[in-house]
Formats: C-alpha cells, structure tokens, sequence
C-alpha cells in the first residue's frame, strides 16, 4: 500500500504533537522527581510519621491519620495480633538497612502488596508496580501500617510505562519524517532542471526519480509532457513566423518592382513606405517573439562602436541626431542580441525623430550598467502616457493615421527586448521634452 504525501504530511504533523505531549509529560515527571522511591516512603518521613502518631494520645490518634491520608499515602492502625503471617518479609533486606537504621526494632515488617485482586505481576514489574507496605509497633500494643502507592506505574526512571509507548511512537515519526524528506529531496533536482529548460533549445532530461509516492511520479511525467509541449509549441511558432515573413518579403520585393511602373511619383512614395511599414512590423513580431522563448543570440558588443555607427547611418539617412558619448571614450563591452539591440535604438530614435523633431542620445556608463539616454524637443509625456506608452498598440500622437506614426509597437517591443537581455527602459521628461533610458548590464570578466 503506497501512501499518499498528503498522508505522509499529516502523520507526521501528529507525530510531531505527540512528540511535544511526551516531552511535556516527561519533564513533568522528572521536575516531580517521580522515582521508583514513589512507591516506598522515604526513612525520614516513615520515621517522622512513627513518631508524630506515637506521641498523640490514642483517642485523638484516628484524626490525625485522616490529615495523613491522600490518594498517594495509606495510613492505619492495626493491633498487634494483625502481623501478617505469611508472605516474604522484607524487612532483613539490604535495601532497607537506612530504614532499620532509623526504626530499628520498630520495624517489624515490610511486605510488597498485591493487587486486590490477587493478580501478580512479573518479577520485573515487583519495584515499580507493586506498592510496599511499612508494619511499624508504636509505644503501646499497635501497629502503624503505612503504604505509598501511585495512582500509575512508574518505571525505573521515574516515568509513567505508558511512556515508553510514546517513545516508541516518537521514534515511528523520525523515521516517517526521514522517508518523507527521502520522497521530497527529488523535487530539488527537479526544480534545478525546470530552471533549464529553453523552449528553443534541446530539450532537458528530467531527473529519474525512484519514489513510491504518486504525486512526485506524477508531478515528474506531468513536467516531462509540459516540456514537449512547449519545444513543440515553440518550433511551430517560430517556423510560423518565420515562413510568413520569408514570404511577405518575396512579396514586397515583387511589389518594389511593380511600383517602378507607377507613373506617379507621390503614388510610388506612399505605396514603397507603407511595404517598409509592414517589413517592420514583421520584424518587431519575429524579434518579439524569439525574444519571449529566449531564443536571442548573445554575442559580445562594444556598445559605444555599435552606438556611433548606428547614428552614423541616421545622420547618412537625413535624421537630426546627435550622440553625446563618455569623456574619455574607451570600449563598453555588454553581452547582447546585435539585431535586437539595433532595432530598440532604431524604434526609440526614430520615435523621437518623428514626434520630437530631433534625437539627442547621450550614453554614459553607471557602476555595473550601461545607460544610453534619448532626449528628444517634442511637448513631453504625461503621467498617463509615460504608464502606457510601453504597452502594445499605444502612441503618444492620438491619432490611428499611418502618415502620423507607426503601429504603437515601437516602445512595446524594445522593453521585450530589453528585458529578456536583462536590460530595462523607462519613460520620463527631459530638460528638452521627452525622455527614453535604457540599461543595459555591462559585462565583466570573471
């Protein structure tokens, strides 16, 4: 029979509550000092005992008998001609010499007692379960008969003979808690795997787990399909993407051609912009989404190079942009996708080109970051739009028309890029008017 974790769980949560009620109850007993001496009076207070009964006269001797008795201590009297006859005496026992000591001929009798009903108990139990019973002659023709009992068995120890059972079960619960951290330690394996697994690259072998619990057998298979599913989901999607825009292309390039035959000039201008709009977008979406599978390359940049040669082609393609670089220029080496990160500079530039008039782009270098700050003359952002302007779809100008903007896609893609590069982009007002950082973490050897 295999047991569930959540049984597992649970039986130790109890095992866990006993052991804490067995360690309460134990240092009860001992803080009691509850001994095997429970059961036999101490010398001195049997002495005691002896001496204060003798010196009260006899009639009065019945009341203080009852302010000795508790449930712990039996007192009474008995006459002389009630000696028991038969049973061991004990009292010529070296066990009891301090009692003899004390007493000396008072002490005429000491006995184990059995139970009531005559069962006996094994020789083993004879000091922790059987009660003694002290016959002591008083000064005139009486006997004191004392006898200490407990209202449970004490072991030698001083611990109730239930106690060993909670032992035992304590024991149980250590050994539970042991399997259970056997059948749970797999899931640390399994948890370093799962951070592995690219769903653009080989898949990862999951950990062989050898358990007899179902849920971690199944929580191991559940993983494995997950994985398939998604290196699967993954190459139909980019195979997708990838396919489409291979086609487009041919298509645009077909249409480039047709458009050569236009006779109109203004009609050829505006058909040749709107099919580099759509060889953008479909750009943006490709980069997108190999972005969120974490399929970008890594290569290392000198990002003040790559930074100068890209504004070097703005400025060969018309563009008012300016580049303001470090003092002492040297190299900024950062670990990045090239094609992505030149079409996050592309989008933020030429944003800031179209509805800021120029683009003013300063790169500096912060402790273990890179920033690269594009400032551009427009009016600025507002508190709603610097929350939004990262999101897809959405422009600063109002206005849907294509000859005022692009898609809203340019800011939306740049943070996905940025981001799965470790990197990060941010939205404020400038001296100037609006303000785009970005961060990128600067590479360091070692």
């Amino acid at each position: 029979m295999r047991f569930g974790l959540t049984a597992r769980v649970v039986a130790i949560g109890a095992s866990a509550l006993l052991a804490l009620w067995i360690t309460l109850i134990a240092s009860f007993y001992w803080s009691n000092d509850l001994s095997r001496t429970t059961t036999q009076l101490a010398p001195e207070q049997l002495k005691a005992i002896s001496d204060l009964v003798s010196s009260i006269a006899p009639s009065e001797r019945r009341l203080a008998l009852q302010a000795l008795q508790s449930s712990m201590l039996d007192v009474r009297l008995v006459s002389t001609g009630a000696v028991p006859k038969d049973g061991e005496n004990l009292a010529d026992n070296a066990d009891f010499s301090p009692y003899r000591l004390l007493l000396g001929d008072k002490l005429q009798h000491i006995q184990l007692k059995d139970a009531e009903n005559g069962i006996r108990r094994p020789r083993h139990l004879v000091r922790t379960a059987r009660p003694l019973e002290f016959w002591i002659r008083l000064n005139d023709s009486q006997f004191l008969v004392a006898q200490a009992r407990t209202p449970f068995i004490v072991t030698l120890f001083g611990l109730p003979a239930g106690m060993g059972a909670g032992l035992v079960g304590t024991l149980f619960a250590c050994i539970a808690f042991y399997l259970l951290h056997r059948e749970i330690k797999p899931l640390t394996r399994l948890a370093t795997a799962l951070d592995s697994i690219d769903p653009s690259g080989e898949p990862v072998s999951l950990p062989h787990v050898r358990t007899t619990t179902p849920e971690i057998s199944a929580l191991v298979r559940a993983f494995d399909r997950l994985q398939t599913r998604l290196h699967t989901m993954t190459r139909s999607r980019m195979a997708l993407i990838g396919g489409i825009q291979h086609d487009i292309r041919s298509f645009a390039t077909r249409l480039r051609l047709r458009l050569e035959q236009l006779p109109d000039d203004r009609e050829k201008e505006r058909a040749t912009a709107d099919i580099d709009d759509m060889i953008d977008l479909l750009d943006n979406a490709l980069l997108t989404s190999r972005a969120g599978v974490g399929a970008l390359n890594e290569e290392l940049l000198d990002l003040a190079a790559l930074l100068s040669a890209e504004m070097a082609d703005f400025r060969s393609s018309g563009l008012p942009v300016t580049l303001e670089m470090p003092p002492s220029p040297r190299e900024i080496w950062i670990l990045a996708d090239r094609i992505a990160l030149r079409r996050v500079i592309g989008n933020i530039v030429d944003n800031a080109v179209k509805y800021g008039n120029r683009a003013h782009v300063t790169l500096a270098v912060e402790s273990r970051y890179a920033r690269i700050s594009i400032a551009d003359e427009g009016p600025g952002f507002s508190k709603e739009e610097r929350e939004l302007l990262l999101e897809p779809f959405v422009r600063a100008e109002p206005s849907r028309a294509r000859k005022t903007g692009g898609a809203g896609l340019g800011l939306a893609v740049a943070r996905t890029l940025l981001e799965a590069q470790g990197g990060t982009i941010s939205v404020e007002n400038g001296t100037r008017g609006g303000l785009v950082s970005i961060k990128l973490p600067l590479y360091i050897a070692g």
